[in-house]
């Protein structure tokens, strides 16, 4: 029997721990594992774990076109990521950037506090090596970016017009009707009422800039579609099943124009990596228009989580709002105030 078998090599760790060494054979695997092995000896290494993501997909990122070579051979990166990911990102004493250059066998320098450059510089002896730590460290943001609460939003303003003037008359209907529990802080404000096309996490100018600019990009989605956006605004639903406990009444929107546009947008944000937690979790965008949200409450009173709409429903279930046009979207700041009392836009998409 091989010696190997018997008595194979060990590694000696700290607490006077020993961990067999796995060995990697010709056999299995050939110049593939071992190398150009000339000599016709079998080689053994220590097992090295293969980048099952490699190089047939390390172009896929943009960033792999701004991988440089240096003088001596080497290559590096300068990839940005959010100053607020550089604490997840460091780990705990400096854990997690260790690991993840360890693994793929690169140096990784993220920028002090007061440095003006918010890129972080990856450098390695070869390319795939460099592309192999952008992937571990966009997987690394998307899951801190999971955790974030969203700071913007994809909005189609219908705050004017008939849209508007039918909301105010069902507001005042059902403040009227002094059903229990139904104040007019549960209402959005008659300026701000719009439909969300997308929910994300921007947190500074660089993705911001991304957003829109993949907002611009979406302008050739608009192909086929006859613009401006027809559509149709009536009847009330709840977001929950229990209508004697809702958080959230809206009226539903009807434009199959708009649908289209709408999904194929949240696809193409989707691979962008901004996309707040809800966003990434769906496949389609449910057009909607929200009339009264507990959280508005909320924020002005302590009251309770829900509030009770079965009456609401009963005697407004098919209220009509009318029709808009849709012939701009934009990217909003969530829980913002603009000239006009909108959400601050931060930029949009005109057709």
């Amino acid at each position: 029997m091989s010696r190997e078998v018997l008595d194979p090599p060990v590694q000696t760790m700290s607490h006077n721990r020993r961990y067999r060494v796995n060995v990697v054979h010709e056999d299995f695997g050939g110049a593939k594992w071992n190398g150009q092995n000339k000599g016709g000896k079998p080689a053994s290494y220590g097992y090295e774990e293969p980048d099952l993501y490699g190089e047939d997909d390390e172009e896929d990122d943009p960033a792999a076109s701004n991988i440089e070579q240096t003088p001596n051979g080497d290559f590096k990166l300068a990839l940005h990521v959010s100053k607020a990911f550089y604490g997840g990102l460091i780990g705990m004493k400096g854990s997690t950037k260790r690991r993840i250059e360890e693994e793929t066998k690169t140096e990784i320098f993220v920028p002090r506090q007061n440095d003006k450059s918010s890129d972080i510089l990856i450098r390695a002896k070869q390319r795939d090596r460099v592309c192999a730590a952008v992937r571990q460290i966009r997987r690394l943001v998307g899951s801190l970016r999971k955790k974030l609460k969203p700071t913007h939003f994809l909005a189609v303003a219908l705050n004017t017009g008939q849209v508007q003037e039918r909301f105010v008359e069902l507001r005042k209907r059902i403040l009227e009707d002094q059903l229990p529990g139904i104040d007019e802080e549960l209402f959005i404000s008659e300026r701000s009422i719009h439909l969300t096309l997308g929910v994300y996490v921007l947190l500074d100018d660089d993705e911001r800039q991304r957003a829109l600019n993949q907002l611009e990009a979406c302008r050739s989605l608009l192909a086929g579609l006859k613009t401006p956006f027809d559509l149709t605004v009536k009847g009330l639903e709840i977001m929950n099943d229990d209508p004697s406990a809702t958080r959230i009444l809206y009226a539903h929107i009807e434009s199959l124009e708009l649908q289209k546009f709408a999904d194929q947008c949240l696809a193409e944000f989707q691979a962008t990596g901004l996309c707040a937690t809800d966003n990434n979790e769906r496949e389609s965008i449910k057009l909607h228009m929200t009339v009264m949200n507990n959280r508005y409450r909320k924020e002005v009173m302590k009251c309770s989580d829900s509030f009770d709409a079965r009456e609401i429903l009963k005697r407004y279930g098919d209220f009509d709002f009318g029709s808009a046009q849709c012939q701009a979207v934009h990217l909003c700041v969530l829980k913002s105030r603009g000239e006009d009392d909108f959400y601050k836009i931060t930029g949009s998409l005109n057709f």
